[in-house]
């Protein structure tokens, strides 16, 4: 048996709400993915520039279609559910999640 990577990887910085509004996503979708924490430091993100050409994070992989390191959360998150999520919409998130929350 062979160890294979996971099929969705997600560069990720603990703190950061674009990445947590991600991680929501794959969370709702119940989707299996491997987590990389990156340093807080831009400079210091040569795993995410290896993956995706920038410093920047959130960045998703999906080796399953061919995704090699997606950036910008709110196509990461369109794409998830686009793509996993059976034509859901995606939840609100932020400010809107909030303020519907508190009304429900």
């Amino acid at each position: 048996m062979t160890d294979s990577p996971p099929e969705l990887e997600l560069y990720n910085l603990q703190g950061c709400p674009y990445c947590a509004k991600v991680r929501r996503a794959l969370d709702d979708l119940d989707l299996d993915y491997q987590t990389h924490d990156v340093p807080r430091s831009r400079s210091d993100r040569d795993a995410v520039h290896a993956a995706s050409g920038q410093r920047g994070v959130p960045v998703l992989v999906d080796r399953s279609n061919g995704i090699e390191g997606m950036p910008e959360s709110d196509d990461i998150v369109a794409y998830l559910y686009e793509e996993y999520g059976d034509g859901e919409t995606p939840p609100p998130s932020g400010i809107v999640d909030r303020v519907l929350s508190a009304l429900f």
